[in-house]
């Protein structure tokens, strides 16, 4: 399966976790070369090489969806890791 797939539940209010979205999607932009843009709405759009997807944030929870390329297949487990530990730490 090449998909990644995070719900990922929180207490702040909405700004403040649009806020920390783009904190968090910041890091992993960096980690994986990933380009964002955010419609400033709560949903926020990303792409790169080998991988692309989308983060909402909704009141209470966050959700991460990736679609990863052909070549990320094998990384999927690194890179999920990581992404929780991430939405854990600004979360």
């Amino acid at each position: 399966m090449n998909s990644i797939d995070i719900i990922h539940r929180h207490s702040y209010d909405q700004k403040s976790a649009c806020e920390r979205a783009d904190h968090l999607l910041d890091d992993i932009a960096q980690d994986y070369g990933l380009d964002i843009e955010s419609s400033g709405d709560g949903y926020i759009k990303f792409t790169g090489s080998g991988i692309s997807g989308y983060v909402e944030i909704h009141h209470n929870e966050i959700r991460f969806t990736a679609t990863l390329g052909f070549l990320m297949i094998a990384m999927k487990p690194v890179i999920a890791n990581a992404i929780q530990k991430k939405l854990n730490e600004k979360f």
